[in-house]
């Protein structure tokens, strides 16, 4: 282990903390500690938090001012926004609490709240439904662990379900609850918790439903392993008085409706049980935090609390874009080598960074060059490296994302926790609010795509009174490229809204059969946000239709069960992927590592990472894939030095083979789609310079996906109104996006539940024809721009198997949802189209992005047809590249956005 740097502070936990061996904590009365050199002085908390927050901040301003000189040509700044210090507010405890309890938090360093922590335990000690909403480390964690423990404390018989949405949260959770309930040495702790999860044991399992008074899970295992099987828990279910749900704001779009209806099948087994909990959810800085409770639980009134009390330093954002490598065409240097020079000035200062990429290969390759800097390798340099300067840069600069193994990524979690690691490239997968120490600064690696992710990712720096620093470097994406042109769209525009529709037909459905399993429906009662009268209705459809059985009780009650399956729930996926995995396994005869399981991959990516002559990193180290066992889900690799990167080449498109509803008179249909995923071959691409070295092919399955799609033809007349070629692609690329994204502003779903294509017309309401799917940073190949160019043909699908009811929804709405979506562009106050109202659309040869793209928010919902209604309309009879044109640049936003209002208002007048 390397010793502690006095320029990177001890970590620290969700919950406050003292000098101690242990974490420390961001929230009210946290000291952080720093080593004390031999024979000095020791020095007070106070002392020692002054001392680390002036080093702190003198090696911020040094950095600070190295990305405002612009990393010596390597970048400009685009914006730079600062947020003045606050201090803290600390309240008295709302009512007294155990003595216990307030010893235990006592020796964390916790006296008293902060005014929101307060406002929080206060409504849920008192039996409200509260939702947090506060900025990241601002000690939410103490919102729920205080009112748990002293239920417990008064009642021992009390239970609490904690609910994350991955794995990683609910074990850090229950460490920092465990330290919290510890009590005295030798002495009995005060409570009990555990971890019920796929990774969990039989034996831990057991005794998490038999005798922890708090449970950590999440929504999978809630759906799978505990509501089937009700009855093994129902000592908890009975006695539980809390249950939280952290990061709310993860539960949107389809995977949000279905935890929703899991809740919902939640609160009739509490029920019957005899419980009510009180319900404690926490959620990221996003627009609507009370509503998205609201619509997820089923239940109205929560408590919402979003003035953050807790103290903050001052934050410095900073916009950086690659400078122009060549003024002519406008190209910019790569956005990951000024990445690498922005993170490594964090680096040679000494503070603790986290460095975000969009994407896995990312956080690769930027770990490679941050470690051969940190040891000082030069490029090409294959000799002379010192091993003990290497082994240093190994521990300082990790990795960190989906598909290591969990013990690889618990094992960079406590590098980080412990200091140990001062810089780590992740993706999102650190997003969350884990507990990883503390944290001076931030590196976004790209626009992560939304304000509120932005606000999410920034937030992992800073701590009490000290200096937050946030750097993030602009690829050239046309996206990223109209944020530095607008800045002020990142930073004076509130934060995205989260919706879910738990009463879509497509997720509502297969739940109902889930309850019906786990106890009777009857048709008196209701769900959480469905009455009984709207219910019984759809309970008797079902029932017809042989989904339900129907048996009528001796006093004449309705009773419907589930028969046939003996475990519907196992039939039923919160996040749409049944595929196994893919392993990877090392090829090393020989040697003890020969065999070794590496790493895992998800299904969907395995063409892309593991194909046979792929480079496959992990952390530094370089492998090469020899051979990919399709049907047993295995690759097969060995150890390589590469001097090179693999990229693959994707191709995505969609059509509709067989229809459902074809309007051929308003040119607009519904259908069958057939969405596939080639990946035909892959790029080699040398370190540090990128530049191509070579190409190979790929031979592999192509991934498909069976869904539902909608689409609309533009009529003839259309050309009339944008005659030039290039100016219909642009707009008719605009039409695309902000149809997909008024859509699922609309449907209550997440923009990543739908895509949509733009193709050449195949005829008036005619499907059939391949359409290149659109991907989501504005980026167009020259297939879509020649296909936009014609008579245009919008298609709209689900992105998942089997959809899920949202084209079929859209399809619906016709007219109004057009309408919708011209209200939303001509509502915009940019008047000129911006990336809130129309999208971003980039013509070949254009002298500056061309904006076009995302959605305002609206206050107008789906068109309502009654639960019925829409479970009926859900059940609709289904039966069993031409060469591009030269574009003229297109200069004026104005233009795009007239010619997307034109063709918008012909859609709308041809489906009325």
């Amino acid at each position: 282990m390397l010793e502690h740097s006095s320029g990177f502070p001890r970590a620290r936990s969700l919950l406050q903390t003292e000098a101690s061996p242990g974490p420390a904590s961001p929230a009210a009365g946290e000291p952080d500690v720093l080593p004390e050199p031999v024979g000095s002085r020791r020095r007070s908390p106070a002392e020692t938090e002054e001392t680390r927050r002036v080093a702190t901040d003198s090696r911020l301003a040094t950095v600070e001012a190295e990305l405002l000189a612009g990393l010596n040509g390597a970048a400009e700044v685009a914006a730079v926004h600062r947020i003045l210090a606050r201090s803290g507010e600390l309240v008295d405890w709302p009512t007294p609490i155990d003595r216990r309890l307030q010893a235990a938090l006592t020796k964390r360093g916790i006296e008293r709240p902060y005014a929101h922590q307060a406002a929080a335990i206060g409504a849920a000690m008192q039996g409200r439904d509260v939702v947090l909403a506060t900025a990241t480390a601002s000690g939410k964690s103490l919102c729920f662990q205080v009112p748990i423990v002293e239920s417990v404390l008064a009642d021992p018989r009390s239970r609490a379900l904690l609910l994350f949405p991955t794995k990683a949260l609910a074990r850090d959770q229950v460490r920092s609850l465990r330290e919290l309930g510890a009590g005295e040495p030798g002495s009995p702790g005060l409570f009990g918790c555990g971890v019920y999860d796929g990774d969990t044991p039989p034996d831990e399992r057991r005794a998490a439903r038999d005798r922890a008074h708090a449970v950590a899970t999440n929504p999978d295992m809630l759906h799978r392993g505990i509501l089937p099987h009700h009855d093994r828990w129902s000592a908890l279910l009975a006695n539980l008085r809390y249950v939280v749900i952290d990061e709310l704001h993860s539960y949107r779009g389809v995977f949000g409706g279905h935890v929703a209806n899991v809740l919902r099948r939640l609160w009739r087994v509490c029920a019957y049980h005899g419980s009510r909990p009180t319900i404690i959810a926490c959620s990221a800085t996003i627009a609507n935090p009370r509503e998205l409770a609201g619509m997820l639980t089923g239940r109205p009134d929560f408590a919402l609390i979003d003035r953050d009390a807790a103290p903050a330093g001052p934050r410095t954002f900073i916009v950086l874009n690659p400078a122009v490598v060549d003024p002519l065409t406008g190209v910019r240097r790569d956005y990951l080598k000024v990445t690498r020079a922005a993170t490594g000035a964090f680096r040679r200062a000494q503070v603790a960074t986290l460095a975000f990429c969009r994407t896995r290969k990312a956080v690769e390759l930027l770990t490679r060059y941050l470690r051969e800097d940190e040891a000082g390798i030069k490029p090409g340099q294959a000799t002379g490296i010192d091993p003990v300067a290497l082994a240093r840069a190994e521990k300082r600069i990790r990795g960190y994302r989906g598909g290591y193994l969990p013990e690889h990524r618990r094992e960079v979690e406590r590098a980080l926790h412990s200091g140990e690691a001062q810089v780590v490239a992740t993706t999102n997968a650190l997003e969350l609010g884990m507990d990883i120490g503390g944290l001076d600064a931030v590196v976004l690696a790209g626009y992560p795509g939304t304000r509120a992710a932005t606000l999410q990712r920034s937030g992992r720096a800073g701590r009490r009174q000290s200096a937050a620093l946030t750097a993030m470097v602009l690829s050239s994406d046309p996206l990223d490229q109209c944020i530095a042109a607008d800045p002020g769209f990142l930073f004076d525009e509130p934060p995205e809204h989260a919706r879910i529709d738990p009463d879509n037909p497509e997720l509502l459905v297969p739940h109902l059969r889930c309850a019906a399993y786990e106890l009777p429906l009857t048709a008196e009662e209701g769900l959480a946000g469905i009455v009984p009268e709207e219910l019984a209705p759809v309970l008797e459809d079902l029932a017809a239709s042989g989904v339900l059985h129907r048996e009528v009780d001796a006093e004449g009650r309705r009773r419907f069960f589930t028969l046939g399956d003996s475990f519907p729930a196992d039939k039923v996926d919160l996040r749409s992927s049944m595929e196994e995995n893919f392993t990877v396994l090392e090829v090393a005869p020989g040697l003890a590592t020969d065999g070794r399981l590496l790493a895992e991959v998800d299904f969907e990516d395995g063409p892309l990472y593991l194909h046979p002559g792929a480079i496959y990193p992990i952390e530094g180290e370089t492998y090469e894939v020899s051979r990919l066992d399709w049907k047993e889900r295995k690759a097969y690799v060995r150890a390589v030095q590469a001097t090179y990167y693999t990229e693959a080449v994707c191709q995505l498109k969609v059509r509709v083979v067989a229809p459902i509803a074809v309007d051929e008179a308003r040119g607009r249909g519904l259908g069958y789609a057939h969405l596939v995923r080639s990946v035909p071959g892959f790029k080699k691409l040398r370190f540090r310079s990128h530049e191509n070295i070579g190409f190979g092919p790929i031979n592999l399955p192509d991934l498909e996906l069976h869904t539902i799609a909608a689409y609309w033809t533009l009529s003839a007349k259309v050309l009339t109104h944008v005659v030039d070629p290039g100016r219909r692609a642009a707009a008719a690329l605009a039409v695309g996006h902000a149809l997909h994204h008024s859509a699922a502003m609309l449907l209550m779903c997440d923009v990543h539940d739908l895509g949509h294509a733009v193709a050449a017309s195949p005829g008036r309401g005619a499907p059939g024809q391949w359409a290149p799917v659109v991907g989501g940073r504005g980026r167009g190949s020259q297939e879509v721009l020649a296909q936009a160019s014609a008579l245009p043909c919008v298609y709209l699908y689900d992105n998942m198997p089997g959809g899920a009811g949202l084209a079929t929804q859209a399809h619906t709405l016709g007219a109004t949802l057009f309408a919708q979506v011209i209200r939303i562009i001509e509502g915009c106050s940019c008047r000129g189209g911006c990336p809130t109202c129309l999208g971003i659309a980039r013509v070949p040869g254009a002298s500056a992005p061309v904006p076009a793209l995302p959605v305002v928010e609206a206050e107008a919902g789906p068109t309502s047809f009654g639960l019925l209604g829409r479970y009926r309309a859900a059940q609709v009879v289904r039966p069993p590249a031409p060469q591009a044109p030269m574009l003229r640049p297109i200069d004026l936003r104005a233009e795009l956005r007239t010619d997307a209002l034109n063709l918008l208002r012909a859609l709308e007048e041809a489906a009325v």
